[in-house]
């Protein structure tokens, strides 16, 4: 198994959703994310699944979820945020949670409705190759999503001054891609495209950034991108 680099960083990586800017990124971000995430059925593998910010929505929709992550701390934390989901809700479908790097797994994968990442393909090498290999995975009519920071944007300098100023940083070992580059790479079919994060890092509130954010002017600091498996 490669390197599991969050786990150094998994007891602080929510706080991050307790900022400011933290907060109104997730919001843009989430509703861009599940406005597009469309399966015909309810089986769905996680990729990356962290904490549990987006596997704790896929369970509350009712989707029957597999969660795959590379860092047991972070699956840790994703375990104990659900559990107290299930706690207060009757009507949840348990996660099956599965520790391995998904470079590592891919024959070993069932097939299912829908295939949801965010925020994991920069950290995974060779994304392409790995994204035909789950787009394989795929049901008739299923959908492969993920979310990606987007490269030459304010956010993919924001991140990269941060790896310059923090060697050991997460985002040293990111590769951010712009969409151009993520509609280059043949998974099947052409690539659905959605874009946010039109507001810099350095926007001072939460209204500032969703009147930013309204008019969609420059880069996108983040790119939602889905690829469809053809009915035949």
């Amino acid at each position: 198994m490669n390197e599991a680099l969050f786990d150094p960083v998994a007891a602080r990586y929510d706080s991050w959703y307790d900022t400011e800017l933290g907060s109104v990124s997730d919001q843009v971000e989430r509703h861009l994310a599940q406005s597009m995430f469309k399966t015909p059925g309810p089986k769905v593998l996680e990729i990356g699944c962290g904490t549990g910010q987006y596997t704790s929505w896929l369970v509350q929709e009712g989707y029957e979820v597999t969660a795959v992550d590379i860092s047991g701390e972070m699956m840790a934390l994703a375990k104990k945020k659900l559990a107290a989901i299930e706690e207060n809700t009757s009507k949840t479908n348990r996660v099956h949670w599965w520790h391995a790097d998904i470079t590592e797994i891919p024959d070993q994968l069932e097939t299912y409705d829908g295939i949801f990442s965010m925020t994991a393909f920069e950290f995974v090498p060779e994304p392409e190759k790995v994204l035909q290999k789950l787009f394989s995975r795929l049901k008739p009519g299923g959908c492969l999503m993920i979310g990606l920071i987007a490269g030459m944007s304010a956010w993919s300098e924001y991140y990269a001054e941060s790896a310059r100023n923090k060697p050991n940083s997460v985002f040293a070992r990111a590769a951010l891609y712009t969409k151009e580059e993520i509609c280059s790479w043949q998974i099947g079919g052409s690539a659905e495209i959605g874009e946010c994060l039109f507001f810099p890092p350095n926007v001072q509130t939460t209204s500032e950034a969703l009147s930013i954010e309204e008019k969609r002017e420059g880069n996108p600091g983040f790119v939602v991108a889905k690829w469809v498996k053809t009915i035949r």
